[in-house]
């Protein structure tokens, strides 16, 4: 057990490193000592990571602080709730143990690769502090034991995004960028936030009722709440019924959506692109973006027990998938090429989780980052050498950036699902597993469902071949850039602080992927979700053809295309027209978004001055010139002279005596005389 309490010095290790670099006299060694806090925080990772290896079947570990707790009793949701607790912790089983060296080890390969790329910049202290910080948050929410753990790192994750995306301010690009993925991502937190909220009232008295006496209950914890799903399934939570249960799932799956940029919120991912290429890698591979995915497997137990939502997952994957291939076959940035690849990677583990095949969806969680780092840092090595960011401007680069060349080759491979590639071994068991329409509801889908993910898989395994290729092609075999003042003689490999990543994410999109084949009688399924028998979706040959077939034809095609042309091929792209100029603007999802905000917030929003101006300050300024004027004319009655104040106050006395006078004798008609 002691292995496992490093699960600590993993996650709080690098907010050392962060704190340090903040410190005035850390300016010449902040860099060193965050990729040395990561670097502690990576080796002590595959320490619990063996651990747990070698103990396959126990259960989970927990270790857990109380951090708040009140015991009277409180009324929660229509019961009581005594002895409650938030805790603060961290959990060690197959699945966290399995990312958590993912998440240090591209953070690590991303701040060495940062030492070359942002040399002599202005925020380099800062650069590497924000890192340490994003790369805690994202090991914490790993680690996280319950929702409460999970949401504060959650919204640690989107603070780290914001910094490092408008990590240059002055730029106004990049000032918006970070804006608005701050903002689009808030929507999503806002259901993961509700599902919180809603779940602890539904549930926390039916937890609290199961606590026996003087012991604390946690309803927010994952392993008491999996349990009380189950119980809400099968009909033994008062209030709690499947409608509740959905409910409960589509708020979380809301959360997940912004944090993984899947439609309709990814509109923040491709213009993430303004901050610096190494973020790029480490947001799009296995951080940022991939914390959607893995809330959706770690609440996989609520999503079982509300199977029409797993539908949903499944669909709106499929979609996202689909609209991210297309896109990204249309673009000339590279870097947006990336981006919109990782919208439709993504895209295929929602799909994956949808219809039930978690092992495949969790698998491609883990070999996506590998190839997915290494694209983006393989590129920020010829963006740097090359000075622009359009493939047309680019081309020679196979012959001048060797290495950097054959590490973007491999990576587009993998990506591809190119056979014993890391990512054919994924990919391709996310088609095996929609082909066997394995649904866990047993199935019970339209024909019309279970054919459009069908189509959208294979779709997406033929466009998904051929968008890195075409990249490839044009960037790195084609005609040397013929720009005004570039000279294609001056471009040089990038020095070893960059390459060396590049070497070793090359290494590990090659190699992973075997990793998913069973051995020793274990199997990626059985770890990840400590399963007694070997459960790992089966790795059919339909699937291995489908799949392998597809991502084959796509690099032909490509090659095809952009390298030896056929015409029949090469006129293809030409005759695209106005569908690939709608692709290119992300079919104006983002015109679509301006459009309902100017006319549903803006417009609205440009009648309260006038309402505030012409009826709001004109009551109140009546108000105030009506008390002006009242007070400009009682002002005559003070004129400051004592002459004028006695006469006043002797005619008053007069008056007074004579109206009493006549009253008494009894003039006043109406009035007696008093005796």
């Amino acid at each position: 057990m002691q292995y496992y309490n490093l699960t600590w010095a993993v996650v709080l290790v690098p907010l050392g490193g962060a704190l340090f670099a903040y410190l005035p006299e850390s300016a010449r060694n902040a860099a060193r000592v965050c990729i040395a806090s990561t670097a502690i925080s990576f080796v002590l990772s595959l320490l619990v990571l063996a651990y747990r290896l070698g103990h396959l079947h126990a259960a989970p570990y927990e270790s857990l602080i109380t951090f708040w707790s009140f015991n009277p009793a409180q009324p929660i949701g229509g019961g009581v709730v005594n002895n409650f607790t938030a805790q603060a912790g961290i959990l060690v089983d197959g699945l966290s143990a399995s990312i958590l060296p993912v998440v240090a080890l591209v953070s690590l390969l991303v701040q060495v690769h940062s030492l070359g790329y942002m040399r002599g910049d202005a925020g380099y202290r800062r650069y590497f502090a924000i890192i340490a910080f994003f790369t805690f948050s994202m090991l914490a929410l790993v680690a996280s034991p319950n929702f409460l753990n999970l949401y504060f790192a959650w919204e640690g994750v989107g603070l780290g995004s914001f910094l490092l995306i408008g990590h240059w301010w002055h730029k106004p690009e990049a000032a918006a960028a970070a804006k608005k993925a701050f903002l689009v991502t808030r929507i999503g937190d806002l259901g993961l936030l509700l599902a919180i909220v809603f779940g602890f009232a539904k549930f926390a008295p039916h937890v609290a009722s199961l606590t026996p006496p003087g012991q604390v209950s946690d309803p927010f914890n994952f392993s008491v709440l999996s349990r009380e799903w189950q119980f809400a399934h099968q009909g033994l939570v008062p209030g709690v019924g499947g409608r509740t249960l959905a409910i409960l799932a589509l708020l979380v799956l809301m959360g997940a959506i912004g944090k993984s940029a899947q439609l309709p919120l990814h509109t923040w991912l491709p213009d993430a692109m303004e901050g610096p290429t190494p973020i790029s890698a480490l947001i799009h591979a296995a951080t940022m973006v991939a914390a959607g995915v893995y809330l959706i497997a770690r609440t996989y137990p609520l999503f079982l027990v509300a199977p029409h939502v797993l539908t949903v997952v499944a669909l709106i994957g499929a979609l996202s998938a689909v609209f991210g291939a297309v896109v990204a076959l249309a673009h000339t940035d590279i870097k947006r090429i990336i981006a919109y690849s990782t919208i439709s990677h993504l895209g295929l583990m929602f799909t994956a989780l949808g219809v039930g095949a978690f092992t495949a969806g969790v698998f491609h969680l883990f070999t996506h980052a590998w190839f997915k780092a290494l694209l983006f840092l393989a590129a920020g090595n010829v963006i740097q050498a090359y000075g622009t960011q359009d493939i047309r401007e680019m081309g020679g680069v196979w012959s001048r950036m060797r290495i950097t060349a054959w590490a973007m080759l491999l990576g587009c491979c993998s990506a591809a699902g190119v056979v014993f590639f890391a990512g054919f071994w994924s990919k391709d068991s996310i088609v095996a597993g929609v082909l066997r329409n394995q649904f866990p509801d047993g199935g019970h889908h339209s024909l019309a469902v279970k054919a459009a993910l069908i189509v959208a898989v294979c779709a997406v395994s033929l466009l998904g071949a051929l968008y890195p290729f075409r990249m490839f092609f044009i960037a790195f075999l084609g005609d040397p850039a013929r720009r005004r003042g570039f000279t294609p003689q001056r471009v040089r490999e990038s020095p070893p602080s960059m390459v060396m990543p590049v070497v070793v994410l090359a290494a590990l999109s090659c190699v992973a992927g075997f990793i998913g084949i069973s051995g020793a009688g274990v199997t990626f399924g059985n770890f990840v979700f400590a399963l007694d028998k070997p459960q790992n979706e089966p790795f059919d040959i339909a699937g291995v053809l489908l799949g392998a077939g597809l991502a084959l034809i796509g690099v032909a095609v490509a090659y095809l295309i952009w390298v030896r042309p056929v015409p029949a091929l090469a006129r293809l792209p030409a005759r695209m027209g106005r569908l690939a100029v709608a692709a290119r603007n992300g079919f104006h999802v983002d015109a679509a978004y301006a459009w309902l905000v100017d006319r549903l917030v803006l417009r609205p929003a440009a009648l309260v001055p006038r309402v505030d101006e012409g009826i709001t300050d004109a009551v109140a300024d009546g108000i105030a010139d009506g008390v002006r004027a009242t007070a400009l004319e009682a002002r005559r009655l003070q004129g400051g002279r004592l002459q004028a104040y006695a006469l006043t106050a002797f005619v008053g006395v007069v008056l007074m005596a004579g109206g009493f006078t006549l009253a008494a004798t009894g003039h006043f008609p109406g009035v007696g005389a008093t005796r």
